[in-house]
């Protein structure tokens, strides 16, 4: 059976002036991104429900934040998985809720006895963080992750998605 199919992603809107968010400019068309959307006054991902790889991810005056990039996943049907194409853009800082739901499935997770290598299991904000930056860079790179941000622009759900 197929992964199931997510909603399209919304596109960011950058909060005013881009506070509290950074971007790491490695994209031509940034500027022009940034310019459109900080006309908004929303912040970044506001209400949306996005697909990221996740640059980066640190603890910070106790709030957990993660350096996001819009991705891409398709079904990869010979495989019966997720096939993940990575952005190009830039990347944004966003933060965590304290009450973030944290749902991993290896290669981030911990190894489970009776629990199959594809199952979500929950973790904290804090955890999470430990267990992705243990992972090798080129692996971190192309696991893709379901955000939900509230309206605010916080993250209050992140699921990874299985890679064997």
């Amino acid at each position: 059976m197929a992964p199931a199919e997510t909603p399209k992603k919304a596109s960011p809107a950058a909060p005013a002036g881009n506070a509290g968010v950074r971007t790491d400019a490695r994209s031509d068309s940034s500027e022009a991104a940034k310019d459109n959307s900080a006309s908004t006054g929303r912040a970044a991902f506001a209400g949306t429900q996005q697909f990221v790889t996740i640059g980066k991810a640190w603890a910070e005056g106790g709030l957990t934040r993660l350096s996001v990039r819009p991705a891409e996943k398709k079904v990869n049907t010979q495989f019966d998985t997720w096939e993940i194409i990575p952005g190009t853009g830039p990347f944004t800082t966003v933060t965590m809720t304290k009450d973030a739901r944290v749902l991993l499935t290896c290669p981030v997770r911990d190894e489970v006895a009776g629990t199959s290598r594809a199952e979500p299991l929950p973790y904290s904000p804090t955890r999470f963080v430990t267990l992705l930056n243990q992972l090798d860079s080129g692996l971190r790179d192309g696991i893709g992750y379901d955000l939900v941000f509230d309206g605010a622009g916080k993250v209050t759900s992140l699921k990874s998605l299985y890679r064997p």
